[in-house]
């Protein structure tokens, strides 16, 4: 039998950085490449051709988290999983039309418009700051709320110089000197396994049968 307590076996809000929607028709996603660590539902805009967290300006987007596990970087502790997010130089999902759930550093109420603080965090929109969306939930600080966001283009969501390919050759990420190194190569052996060798030894010719 059910129990009817919806909170028993985890709470409602949905994770930061998770998408409110499943309709691919009207969610507009873009891969881009971190400049910096992001964090899940952070708020986005473009810096010299890289996705760095907004801060108090219009936005490119939301970083959607995370849909595989970074072995990388999980950890036997209890953080690992809570701390987990964007690395500079990985390629992540940028939602820029959509409904996602984000994280607040103020409580929200529903029906309000969203801006973003200076670490790319959500808040109510207040006098002289820049609306990037409308929230469609409540939600209360340090945890998340449903925001819906549309395209935005103005002078604050890219700046800086930009790419010569949206999808460089190869991959951006640092990668260790160990993956470079040519293999060592050997000289193959001519009389090994008797391979494309004449041999005269006696047994080889029928002797001593």
């Amino acid at each position: 039998m059910a129990i009817p307590d919806g909170q028993l076996y985890g709470e409602p809000d949905l994770g930061a950085g998770q998408s409110a929607t499943n309709d691919v028709l009207t969610n507009k996603t873009f891969t881009e490449q971190a400049g910096g660590d992001i964090d899940y539902g952070q708020a986005v805009v473009i810096k010299d051709g890289l996705v760095v967290r907004a801060n108090k300006s219009h936005i490119y987007g939301v970083a959607l988290r995370r849909q595989h596990i970074n072995g990388d970087h999980l950890y036997p502790d209890a953080n690992s999983m809570a701390s987990d997010h964007y690395y500079k130089g990985e390629w992540i999902s940028i939602l820029r039309d959509g409904n996602v759930a984000v994280p607040l550093s103020a409580d929200v109420n529903a029906r309000e418009n969203a801006a973003v603080d200076e670490n790319g965090n959500f808040k109510v929109a207040g006098a002289g700051d820049k609306v990037v969306g409308v929230f469609l939930t409540e939600g209360n600080k340090g945890k998340t709320a449903i925001v819906s966001i549309t395209l935005q283009s103005d002078t604050d969501v890219v700046t800086g110089s930009g790419r010569s390919s949206a999808f460089p050759n190869g991959n951006d990420v640092d990668t260790t000197t160990e993956q470079d190194t040519a293999p060592a190569t050997t000289t193959p052996s001519t009389g090994g396994n008797n391979a494309g060798a004449t041999n005269t030894d006696s047994n080889k010719q029928g002797g001593n049968k």
